[in-house]
Parts: structure tokens; sequence; C-alpha cells
């Protein structure tokens, strides 16, 4: 006869051995008190043997106890990547040898990550050894007790296909000087287990106490932060775009009125507070994650008033040691800033390998066709090397004015030691 447990089902029992929280009984009577003695005659050495053999089987087995309800419960949530499930739970321990059985059918746990702990025992508890039965999603832990009585035990796991994100939503002051900005923790349990109480615990904000049950969704906010200054700044990037982005970009600082955590990467929504009240969709982003003092961008979309134009107007090669050259480029930035104020612009340059920035020249022309002039305009172009192959370029640009003046940059950059 098969007696092996089933998923969610208990086994069947040893012969007298009892469920529930009654001990175990290991005593045999006396062979010597009182009447008990008589009667026995040449029966008195095969009874004792008997007793021996009875007291020892009792003694070897061991009891069963089926895992109680969850009474704490915590997910940890704060790696992307796994999911770490630890609850509390009391176990009523006989004295001696105890199977502790633990079931999770249809639930995607990873059975080589489950660790079960001792936290508050009636007596001296030690985890003998754990059995996983065959073609079965359960375990079976042998503890052993020298007192009888509950005991608390800290039980936690791995378990995949519990979802989350992160969320940030943004709504910018009528007059663009600051905004309130709001983070959620997206979560969705797809991980086939019921937690009825459960503290959550995220990358950002205070842990969340509540339940999630399977196929459930919830939206956890994390933080708020109100009135929080910015600044509007301009985007232009060659490779990825012929125009220009708009984006927000607010320092992750307590000056700046954010609560300085680590935000991880997430979907940025921004909107803005118009004249009748309510609030008008500017654009949505996939932000980077970002870390305490560095800044968080918003990008916006595609700016309207301000216009780059990105051109190589001279090319220069120097022979170093043939095959080896150095080329000579000069980059223009023909800028145009339609606003009646000025605009911060950042540009970027993807030279890559070996390079140098030899001058920075800027320009004010006006005028129109065969009377086009240029004179020089006095402003400082900051250089930000993102990393080898990446360089920043930050600029003011003044407004346009009645004239309907542009701003050109030269850049004279040299690709040293190209093949």
């Amino acid at each position: 006869m098969n007696n092996k447990p089933h998923p969610g089902l208990r086994p069947p029992l040893p012969t007298n051995v009892e469920r529930g929280s009654r001990r175990i009984s290991s005593t045999t009577p006396s062979l010597h008190d009182g009447e008990g003695a008589r009667g026995w005659g040449s029966f008195t050495g095969i009874a004792a043997i008997c007793a021996i053999l009875l007291t020892t089987s009792i003694a070897a087995r061991t009891k069963l106890v089926t895992m109680p309800q969850r009474e704490y419960t915590r997910i940890d949530m704060k790696n992307p990547n796994q999911t770490i499930v630890e609850e509390e739970r009391t176990v009523n321990l006989q004295q001696g040898t105890n199977q502790v059985e633990y079931a999770f059918s249809g639930v995607s746990v990873d059975i080589n990550s489950i660790q079960f702990r001792p936290i508050k025992t009636p007596g001296s508890v030690r985890v003998i050894n754990v059995n996983y039965p065959p073609n079965e999603n359960a375990l079976f832990w042998e503890v052993y007790s020298d007192k009888a009585g509950p005991g608390v035990f800290r039980i936690s796991y791995l378990i995949s296909n519990i979802h989350r994100s992160t969320a940030f939503e943004a709504v910018v002051s009528k007059d663009e000087k600051t905004l309130n900005l709001k983070g959620h923790t997206m979560v969705q349990n797809g991980s086939g287990e019921n937690f009825a109480s459960a503290e959550l615990i995220s990358v950002i904000g205070k842990p969340y106490n509540g339940g999630l049950q399977q196929s459930e969704s919830k939206k956890i906010q994390a933080f708020s932060a109100a009135d929080v200054r910015f600044t509007k700044k301009f985007h232009f990037d060659h490779n990825q775009s012929d125009q220009v982005a708009l984006l927000y970009e607010v320092k992750n600082e307590k000056s700046s009125g954010m609560p300085e955590l680590m935000l991880p990467p997430g979907k940025a929504r921004v909107y803005q507070e118009d004249s009748q009240g309510s609030e008008a969709f500017l654009g949505e982003d996939w932000t980077q994650e970002t870390g305490a003092g560095q800044k968080l961008e918003l990008k916006l979309g595609q700016a309207k008033e301000v216009k780059v134009k990105r051109s190589i107007v001279k090319k220069k090669e120097e022979i170093v040691k043939l095959p080896i050259k150095n080329y000579h480029q000069t980059i223009r930035y023909q800028i145009e800033n339609f606003k009646d104020s000025a605009v911060a612009l950042t540009m970027v340059e993807h030279p890559g390998g070996e390079w140098v920035i030899d001058d920075i020249e800027v320009k004010e022309e006006s005028g129109e066709r065969d009377e086009i002039r240029e004179k020089s305009y006095s402003t400082d172009v900051k250089q930000e090397r993102i990393d080898l192959d990446n360089v920043k370029l930050h600029v003011q640009v003044p407004a346009n004015g009645r004239e309907k003046k542009k701003l050109n940059v030269y850049v004279k950059l040299i690709l040293k030691n190209r093949w």
C-alpha cells in the first residue's frame, strides 16, 4: 500500500501515533509492582523482553505536525530580480522527534531556498534533517525538542512571479517653477499563493501592511514630495533625433524638496495645472535609476521653442605615422531660441575612441541670406565628459529678440590615432 503524502494532505500516521497536541506515551507498567508481579511466573523473562521492544518501538516513532496558519508574513521586493518571503508560525512540538510537514502545491517556490529556523522554543530544539518526498510539492523537517510545547519558527524562501515596477506622477505649477511628485510601487501577484495579511517591502518608501491575493494588483504610494524645485532644460542629441527634446531636471536632494531616496527606474507621467483648475497632460518618459544627490530627468517630447541644426563645416587629416591619422573636424551648432527668455541647452557629441576638444568658439548670427553677419558672443560653454566616448556641452542661449538672431557654437574636435 502506498502511504506517500499527497500535496495539501497529511499522510496517515503510524500506529500508536496521535494527532494534535497530546504526547506519545512511551511508558510501560513495572513488572514488579504489587499484583502485577504475581501470576507472571515463568513468563516474566518473555514479558520483560516484550516490554523493552515495545518501549523502543514507541520511542523511535516521530510525531507528524502539520504547519499551522501564518502569524506574520513579510514580502521583501527590494531586489529587482528576487522576492523573499519570510513567515512565522507556531508549531506544537512533542517531546522527542517531530516531523513537520510543509506543502506548497501550485506555488512557484524555489524549493532549494527554503530555510526553517527556530525563533522561540519551549526548550532545546534542533532541526535534524529535511526530507523531500519524490514527485510532491512538499517537504518534511525532522525537529527534535527536549520539551513539549509551542515553538515559534521562521520560514523563508524565494518565490517567483510577484511582479513589481515603479511609476512616478508629476504635476507642474502654472508658472513652471515647482512641481508635486509622487512615487508608486505597482505590485501584481502571480505566484499562486494567497497572502491574507503581509508586510510589503519595496525599493522605495515605507512598508505597506495589507493582503496580496493571487492575481491581485496593487498601486502603493511610496512617497510624496510637494513644491519641488526644478530646472527646465532643452536637450539635443543628433544620434537620437534632429529635434530638441524638452525636459525637467530635478536634483534628488533635500534642498530641492525631494526625499533624497534611491529612485529606481520607472515610467513617469507629467501633467501641468491650467487656468481652469484641471491638469493637462504634457508627456511621459522612462526614467533612469537616480541616487541621492543625482539628477532626475523627466523628458516631455520635442520642444517647439528651440531649434538646433548640426553640421560639419570643416575637415582636415593629419598623418601621424601611416596608416595612423588624426582627423580634425569643426562642428557647427546653429541654435535658434523663439522664447522671450533665455534657455539652458545641452548638446551631446559621441566622438568615441581617443579624442580631444581643441577649442570652442561662440558667435552671434544676424541677417538673412546674402546679408548674414557673425560676431563674437561672450558666453561659457561647459564641457561634461560622460565617459570615454561621449561628452555633453552646456550653453545658455539668449532670448531671440526682434532681430531674430541665431547663436552659432563652433566645436573644434580632434579624433586621434585613427586607422
